[in-house]
């Protein structure tokens, strides 16, 4: 999924390539496991925040995370995403950004057995 078009803009953005990219989006996999796996055999490191990755079947996300970690790439949720960006309690939006993440969200749940249909009734 590293297309001539996106090496280009890294090589502009980043005088070659960055040493880190954060994914994340909808059929992880296909789109994001197939772009990971471009990103990782050019030596970027990976870091793939689950939950917000999907895929129609939640057993497909689950697998295609479960590969991708095998693979080298670090799996992580939103908020620790953020708060690793942020580095420290002192960056000057921590604290606005740590009212953000306090709201509660829906637990994906990711890395349980999906259920089917039949094992609900």
């Amino acid at each position: 999924m590293i297309v001539p078009e996106v090496e280009n803009m890294m090589k502009n953005l980043f005088s070659d390539k960055p040493k880190t990219a954060v994914l994340f989006g909808i059929e992880t996999h296909v789109c994001v496991e197939q772009t990971a796996f471009d990103l990782v055999n050019n030596g970027i490191d990976v870091w793939l925040v689950a939950d917000c990755c999907a895929s129609r079947l939640n057993q497909d996300r689950d697998l295609a995370l479960g590969r991708l970690r095998h693979i080298g790439c670090i799996i992580s949720s939103t908020e620790s995403v953020i708060f690793n960006l942020l580095s420290d309690k002192n960056h000057k939006s921590f604290k606005e950004i740590a009212s953000l993440v306090k709201k509660v969200s829906a637990d994906l749940k990711l890395g349980l057995p999906t259920t089917s249909a039949k094992d609900k009734k």
